[in-house]
């Protein structure tokens, strides 16, 4: 069922599905799709019982107008969507700038029973100057670099591994307004700030093997160095997007750390 929240000029779009199990999943998309990048994950936990909220991230899917975009504002939005809702336990579970959203909102305002974050560096700790540079140049390269139609090719074939995935990807870039797009990355681009920030849930951190968007591998080690007791895991044969390049591998893998969430024990 779609529903929606008004936040900040935007009527932010999510779907609620109703499950028997005592946890319920938050999902939230990559920069660029919309809530239909989780349909595998959507038909697995639905029909594993569980409630899920799928939120369109603003400026994406059907969470419209959009004049204004960043990661806290986003994070700001799922609060919103969890306080009409009042789901009682939850997880969040992010990919790419989702997953960079879900670090934001756990920072904000924590309460979530985990965290997953699939294709992402971690948000708050130091990073040098020239990511910082490169980061904050990217929408540029973009905007005078490629055509629009030359810049979502590259963004879907650059994200996925496997040809259903680039396929889908391709389609959900195909939607997005150029306008929006850069306005979001923009906004998207000013995320990093660091922080004296510890987890104190179970935080779980996924990559795809064959990952080559900006230095999310060569960040790898550091979730496990700036978080002790974060898992780190990898999914063979997947790109940034993960969870449609390798949909049961990521299946399996959400399944296993949501059971330790409601378990209550640190995920191994």
């Amino acid at each position: 069922m779609e529903k929606f929240v008004n936040q900040e000029g935007c009527k932010v779009a999510y779907d609620y599905l109703a499950g028997n199990r005592a946890i319920t999943i938050i999902l939230v998309h990559g920069y660029g799709l919309y809530r239909a990048m989780w349909q595998p994950q959507v038909t697995f936990l639905q029909e594993s019982g569980y409630a899920v909220i799928n939120i369109d991230v603003r400026g994406h899917g059907n969470s419209r107008p959009a004049s204004e975009f960043s990661v806290k504002l986003a994070a700001e939005d799922i609060h919103a969507i969890l306080n009409s809702e009042k789901p009682g336990q939850y997880l969040l579970c992010g990919l790419s700038m989702g997953a960079f959203v879900v670090q934001e909102y756990a920072f904000l305002f924590g309460g979530a029973a985990g965290y997953m974050l699939t294709g992402v560096t971690p948000l708050f700790i130091p990073y040098p100057k020239w990511e910082k540079i490169l980061l904050a140049s990217s929408g540029a390269m973009m905007k005078y670099l490629y055509t629009w139609k030359g810049l979502k090719k590259a963004m879907a074939k650059g994200s996925t591994y496997t040809k259903p995935a680039l396929l889908r990807v391709g389609q959900m870039f195909e939607e997005i307004d150029k306008q929006e797009f850069l306005v979001s990355w923009q906004g998207f681009t000013t995320c990093l700030h660091e922080e004296l920030f510890k987890y104190n849930v179970p935080l779980l951190v996924v990559a795809g093997e064959q990952d080559t968007r900006g230095t999310i591998q060569k960040h790898l080690p550091d979730w496990q160095k700036h978080y002790p007791g974060c898992a780190v895991k990898t999914i063979a044969n997947a790109g940034h997007v993960a969870n449609l390049d390798q949909p049961e591998q990521f299946n399996r893998i959400l399944f296993s750390f949501i059971s330790h969430c409601e378990s209550e024990k640190p995920y191994p």
